[in-house]
């Protein structure tokens, strides 16, 4: 297969992490927790002390056996503020504060890993790392020990750092089996037959003024009210995820839909038109990386027009005013997620989060120097050779559970 990042080294954090690293709980498809590297758990009434009782005989990839006190040391770090300790053949959450929502946190973002003898990262999942090429390559084995079914493939072998156009025509030549593929493409490939899977919406696109430049609130506001992001998200994005003034996607938060996302361009042009002319003028970049980003930059670019707003669109980030990002929801749950985005954003951490942050996500948003535009699902085409058995092969954060996937074809 074939995607877009090209990490360095492999680490928990990876796009392809949940080949090797497992996390102690996992979702179902209807996102209910269910026993993974814990067989069971169970918290007091306040919920602040959680036990999980580990599965036995499971080994880490360079043939340790997962004991407690490893568990408690990887977690740590994904933790803070949480005392996590040993017990026999469990781990023990403490808190000062109630965790109802653990299970979700531990399900996505918290991986248990360990250290080799070099220092790298050692998991307990389906496939270890036999190959790696930094930034270019990297290939993963079945392991034979694994504590699960064996999976039906023997390896997967990943290219890394592919442009999306590039991923497309292979996938058309048949020289990769999976490739991620941007929303504007994803007509052209159900179109000729592909299989596609697809993510929640995971991905937040937005803009992000950078630290010194348009510091007066109105002409960002002035930008934020000119936006018709319904226009660019039928056009350019094919309806794929959601339009959103949000951090959180409603999935996740349930109150997305109270962030204000309709243009106001007579409203928007008033607040222009109050600010000196000369900070009318802002340059806009874009990860080349980024699906459909040109095109996206150049219609906000049209939209800033209409409320007297003048846009150059750049890829030199150096020089740029306001920049188009994407950033990956780190978690399942709102509370932690929100304060993920703030820091991949540069901004403000909840102080103390909520369990529903809607006032802390309010207060992120309100001086518009972060604006939500859109929520995105990760897509894969894959060719007609390529199957699934239950659970899906792609998990709701994008997860890769490719000890699932089948190939017809071939000699066996």
């Amino acid at each position: 297969m074939e995607i877009r990042a090209a990490p360095e080294v492999l680490e928990p954090a990876a796009p392809f992490a949940a080949l090797v690293f497992e996390p102690l709980v996992r979702l179902d498809a209807a996102g209910a927790p269910q026993p993974c590297l814990a067989l069971s758990w169970q918290h007091d009434a306040s919920a602040k002390r959680w036990q999980f009782q580990l599965r036995q005989g499971v080994k880490f990839h360079d043939g340790f056996l997962l004991v407690p006190a490893a568990v408690a040391t990887s977690l740590a770090a994904a933790f803070p503020g949480v005392s996590i300790s040993a017990a026999n053949d469990s781990v023990i959450f403490r808190a000062d504060h109630p965790m109802p929502d653990l299970p979700l946190a531990l399900a996505h973002g918290a991986p248990v890993f360990a250290h080799d003898a070099e220092g790298g990262f050692v998991g307990t999942g389906p496939f270890r790392l036999a190959a790696w090429e930094p930034g270019r390559r990297a290939r993963f084995t079945t392991y034979d020990d694994y504590w699960g079914a064996r999976p039906f493939l023997d390896a997967v072998d990943v290219q890394l750092g592919r442009a999306l156009q590039d991923q497309l025509v292979d996938l058309e030549l048949g020289k990769t089996d999976v490739a991620e593929i941007g929303p504007a493409e994803l007509r052209r490939g159900s179109d000729r037959g592909r299989t596609v899977w697809a993510s929640a919406p995971d991905e937040l696109i937005a803009l992000v003024f950078t630290p010194g430049h348009a510091e007066d609130a109105r002409v960002r506001e002035a930008l934020a009210l000119a936006l018709d992001r319904a226009a660019m998200h039928n056009v350019l994005l094919q309806k794929q995820g959601e339009v959103s003034a949000a951090l959180l996607p409603q999935w996740l938060s349930g109150y997305a839909f109270a962030f204000p996302a309709t243009p106001d361009v007579a409203r928007a042009r008033t607040l222009a038109a109050a600010v000196p002319a000369q900070m009318h003028a802002l340059a806009l970049s874009f990860e080349a990386s980024l699906p459909g980003g040109r095109a996206l930059a150049e219609r906000i670019a049209v939209n800033a027009r209409d409320a007297g707003i003048t846009i150059r669109v750049t890829t030199d980030n150096s020089q740029a005013d306001v920049r188009l990002v994407e950033a990956r929801l780190p978690a399942l749950d709102a509370a932690r997620a929100l304060a993920g985005l703030a820091t991949a954003l540069g901004l403000a951490r909840p102080s103390a989060p909520n369990e529903v942050p809607y006032d802390d996500e309010k207060k992120l948003l309100e001086d518009f120097r972060v604006i939500p535009l859109f929520h995105l699902p990760d897509l894969y085409g894959a060719t007609s050779r390529v199957h699934v058995y239950a659970p899906p092969a792609i998990g709701r954060l994008g997860e890769w559970h490719f000890e699932n996937v089948w190939l017809n074809g071939g000699t066996p």
